[in-house]
């Protein structure tokens, strides 16, 4: 749980409180006009502020033109620091990066500008902009401490000596919801703007004027490839995108698995304001080189556990800006992690005790809202807890929704099912408040899943089922004290309003597998994260997979399964622990690494390689 924003700063955001409706799933939380609180006995504990210094916005809406080039204020006065800028040509190259000038500008008191007419015209005019009359410029603010914030994107247009900002494409265009007949395409503006998307001899256009614009390409050709143009103001973006093939038609393609990006050590872009920008990028582009169709990232693509719904936002926009030049070709497709949490943190002085909650309003202000604010993605998973068994009001919702953090997908003879193992989770002291444990798959996301994976068994087209989670069923390093082992511990299980649920971890665990392996013939593999490293387990029924006392009903196994477990995206690392199942675990690996899945066919082959380095981790078949 990090603390940001390390200079000192008086400046806060205040905003006028008035209790609100606390949902019926929690318990001991309260709400007056002081603001949301956990009562202990007689003392009302406060939520913590979310300390805003900055709004997100504020980092690339405050640009102003000048004779002499762009002017910033990012509203933050005691940001000192250094801004580096540079022009992105898009027309050189296919993935548009900015190229920063040999010089930068100091950042004094949230104030800085961009002289473009001194230093970016006659032989530093990379693009053309003093005849042309307008650019896109890249720009990085990085605090005096040596912190990267954001990297942002500004154009300007320039006419009759003066410079003048106007609205930007600063996230986008990404391709998302890829099939074999359409696909949207996603993007954010500066402002709010029409825009429109030329493809296929058809131009498509938003509705309306908006900042986060969401663009369906529809009636297209299975298996082709199309080139597209997004037309914002005198600005044009060109790029392209595949369409998957006709389901089941069995063709040789590869795709990319990778989870856990938050920041990590080192320095410079290895931490972006909450992500491993450095790490992630190379990702990235080695997945691109690989020929991947898509890339599928399950959880902890931030830092998180964070109070502040700003902070959560721009560490968002740094994991998006990280691998944006290649998702303008290729779908990533991200999960939920127990670091997309954005919490209310209770601390009880007495005790030296933090008490987490998910955030709520949950309609529009918990992590699960933030996190579908922030992706596009499918929409045909279950719609919450509502209505389970532990419901305690059956006649409203009362739970987060799962909405774009429960999904499944498909590309050729392969399926994809995206689960969320930190739904409405409460890190700490979930006994007192109530909440979900990390690692624990919630009773309607279970049947969900026996559902589709059904659905998935007697479809034809479909050969391969792949599950992916962001907690391992068998961690192996850095969570063998949790995740769904708990140290063996099978009392660990979700709270609801004061209300244990009846199944432990462990026997939660053996419920998914049996729908997961004993149900099901597709499955293939479990890909998950949260362990900073990389190994391959094999589970059989002859692995050792339960504690020494263990007096519940055990899973017998009809057939081995695999679970791929790829955490090293650029998060610190975890070395090997010693669990019951440890002599099957497969070259365990503390690289950064890549995993990609080649099939063909009934064949499904597996290479594992570390995006910095390029050397070959590991490599073996799944099916033959």
């Amino acid at each position: 749980m990090k603390q940001v924003l390390t200079w000192a700063c008086s400046l806060l955001f205040v905003f006028p409180l008035k209790a609100q409706e606390v949902p019926e799933v929690y318990s001991n939380i309260g709400s007056d006009e002081n603001g949301v609180f956990l009562q202990m006995s007689n003392q009302k504990i406060y939520a913590q502020a979310a300390g805003d210094y900055f709004h997100f916005s504020d980092f690339y809406n405050n640009i102003t033109g000048t004779e002499a080039g762009l002017e910033f204020d990012f509203k933050i006065p005691d940001l000192n620091g250094t801004l580096y800028y540079g022009f992105i040509n898009y027309k050189d190259g296919s993935f548009p990066q900015p190229v920063y000038f040999r010089e930068s500008s100091p950042i004094v008191n949230g104030k800085t500008v961009i002289p473009i007419a001194r230093n970016l015209s006659g032989r530093y005019d990379m693009i053309g902009w003093e005849k042309s009359g307008k650019g896109i410029l890249g720009y990085r603010i990085m605090t005096d401490k040596g912190l990267i914030l954001y990297d942002g994107k500004a154009a300007f247009i320039h006419q009759d000596t003066l410079f003048t900002a106007v609205p930007t494409v600063i996230e986008g265009p990404f391709i998302n919801k890829l099939t074999h007949k359409s696909c949207v395409i996603s993007f954010v503006t500066s402002q709010e703007v029409k825009a429109s998307i030329k493809t296929n001899n058809k131009t498509f256009t938003d509705k309306k004027a908006s900042i986060k614009h969401e663009i369906e390409i529809n009636r297209l050709e299975a298996g082709t490839q199309y080139n597209y143009q997004l037309t914002l103001g005198e600005f044009e973006y060109d790029f392209k995108f595949e369409t998957s093939p006709t389901p089941g038609s069995r063709k040789k393609f590869t795709f990319a698995y990778g989870s856990d990006s938050r920041s990590g050590q080192g320095g410079g872009e290895r931490d972006i304001f909450g992500t491993n920008a450095y790490i992630m990028k190379r990702i990235a582009s080695l997945s691109m080189a690989e020929g991947a169709k898509f890339v599928q990232f399950t959880g902890d693509l931030i830092d998180g556990y964070e109070v502040s719904r700003e902070r959560m936002n721009l560490q968002y926009a740094n994991w998006k800006h990280a691998v944006e030049a290649y998702w303008h070709y290729i779908p990533f497709i991200p999960g939920f992690g127990n670091h997309e949490a954005y919490n209310y943190i209770f601390h009880d002085t007495i005790r030296d005790f933090n008490y987490l909650i998910d955030h709520f309003p949950f309609a529009n202000d918990s992590g699960e809202s933030l996190f579908q604010d922030n992706f596009v993605l499918p929409e045909n998973g279950p719609r919450s807890e509502d209505n389970s068994k532990y419901d305690p009001d059956k006649s409203k919702d009362d739970f987060p929704s799962y909405k774009e953090s429960v999904f499944w997908y498909t590309y050729d003879n392969v399926a994809m099912v995206v689960m969320n193992s930190d739904y409405w989770y409460s890190p700490q002291g979930l006994s007192i408040v109530s909440g979900n444990l990390h690692a624990y798959i919630m009773d309607n996301q279970m049947k969900w899943l026996e559902k589709t994976l059904k659905r998935l068994e007697k479809d034809e087209n479909i050969d391969h089922v792949f599950v992916t989670v962001h907690t391992p069923f068998f961690p192996n390093g850095g969570h063998v004290k949790d995740d769904m082992w708990y140290n063996g511990d099978n009392r660990m299980r979700p709270t609801v309003n004061g209300k244990t649920y009846d199944e432990g971890i462990i026997e939660r665990r053996d419920k998914l597998l049996d729908i997961i392996v004993n149900k099901s013939t597709k499955t293939v593999a479990a890909l998950t994260g949260d362990e900073h490293n990389y190994n391959m387990l094999t589970i059989t029924e002859e692995m050792d997979r339960y504690p020494e006392t263990y007096n519940h009903e055990k899973v017998k196994l009809s057939r081995t399964f695999y679970q791929i477990n790829n955490g090293a995206a650029g998060a610190p690392y975890y070395a090997q622990e010693k669990t019951p199942w440890m002599k099957h675990v497969r070259n365990f690996s503390t690289q950064n690494a890549l995993v990609l899945i080649d099939v063909e066919g009934s064949k499904i082959h597996v290479r594992v390689k570390n995006p910095d380095t390029l050397e070959l981790i590991d490599e073996y078949d799944l099916r033959k």
